[in-house]
């Protein structure tokens, strides 16, 4: 399947590469002052992400990731008044004078099992089974170049995340292998991690009014007793009528969608209203603590040696109609732990509707 999947952007981008070679290429920076951005302003954006190993046809550690979004439109005076809007104006990174200000709110939930689910007990040199379900607020400001996502994630690890639960059901519904080691899956435990993440757009070019190309790269970082480390990475993309924003990415903390920045983009555009594009890009991560392998901060649980730097390399393709926007990507991660056997493998869809 991943072989197919991944015919349709090399195609893509062989095909858009050739339209850009034989065109005149004319500067489109992005946003100026000139630019509206009055449509731009007020979307907001719905998102449903769903991540699963099953697009690679495997079922092992990162198996399952899932994530409902929604960000308001802009709220350049964060629309508060009182002791609320001093707490938002003291947080760091988001209070830039002159910025689009936006705030968000997800729910999302991820599932890590063992590579052998009918091993009972399972494997103690394998990763433990693991569920985290998390409430997820927050605040980006953002500018036609820089936007900046700072997030604060809430939520359970363990039994109380019914990561289980819902495994399960799943692969009742699908007929498929019953996973038998949830009983020996981490202790539950709140989990609070604090995130922060820049991205760029430092190259954003239009060729023949239609096509075009972007580089956004990206550098942050995240603190808490579920994950702690630094990371970096970029997304390119290259199509047709590209929506004027920060791009797409895995689910990660301080990963919401981003609406547009001005009415250029083709989900408030009133001049074009469809877009199709190839995407490809990669994150890499300095890990100081990753619960769903070291175990549990206070307790006794299962646990491995995790790798310090791991990586994630992804390729995709988008389409918009409209104000409906659907992208596909295939994605893997390098090994996270000492005798992992084999990279992980998924594939990622992403829907949203912006309002």
């Amino acid at each position: 399947m991943m072989k197919s999947c991944a015919r349709i952007p090399l195609l893509c981008l062989g095909l858009l590469s050739s339209a850009i070679l034989s065109s005149p290429a004319r500067c489109a920076d992005e946003t100026t002052d000139s630019t509206f951005t009055e449509h731009a302003r007020d979307a907001g954006v719905f998102t449903l992400y769903y991540e699963n190993d099953v697009f690679s046809g495997e079922d092992r550690h990162y198996t399952n990731g899932f994530k409902f979004s929604w960000l308001s439109g802009d709220l350049s005076d964060w629309g508060q008044t009182g002791w609320r809007q001093s707490v938002i104006d003291h947080l760091p990174f988001v209070n830039s004078p002159g910025t689009q200000k936006n705030f968000g709110l997800a729910f999302g939930q991820f599932m890590y099992t063992p590579q052998d689910i009918s091993a009972v007990p399972p494997d103690p040199a394998d990763r433990p089974y693991a569920g985290w379900s998390y409430l997820e607020l927050t605040f980006i400001a953002k500018t036609a170049k820089v936007m900046d996502s700072l997030s604060i994630q809430m939520g359970m690890v363990g039994r109380a995340s019914q990561a289980d639960e819902f495994q399960r059901a799943i692969h009742k519904w699908l007929d498929d292998e019953e996973p038998m080691g949830w009983d020996y899956q981490l202790q539950n435990e709140f989990g609070m991690n604090i995130v922060y993440e820049r991205k760029w757009r430092l190259y954003a070019r239009a060729f023949d009014n239609h096509v075009g190309a972007d580089l956004i790269p990206h550098a942050g970082f995240s603190l808490g007793n579920v994950d702690t480390f630094a990371n970096a990475g970029f997304t390119l993309r290259l199509g047709f009528n590209l929506p004027s924003d920060f791009g797409v990415s895995t689910i990660r903390g301080a990963s919401l969608p981003n609406g547009p920045i001005d009415d250029n983009d083709p989900r408030v555009s009133p001049n074009r209203n469809w877009s199709f594009f190839v995407f490809g890009g990669g994150d890499g991560r300095a890990v100081a603590r990753n619960i769903f392998l070291d175990g549990n901060t206070f307790r006794e649980s299962a646990s491995v040696d995790k790798e310090p730097f791991v990586g994630d390399a992804f390729y995709g393709v988008g389409v918009i109609a409209g104000r409906w926007q659907l992208t596909y990507m295939n994605a893997v991660r390098s090994l996270e732990f000492e005798g992992q056997q084999g990279k992980n493998y998924y594939g990622s869809i992403m829907l949203s509707y912006t309002f």
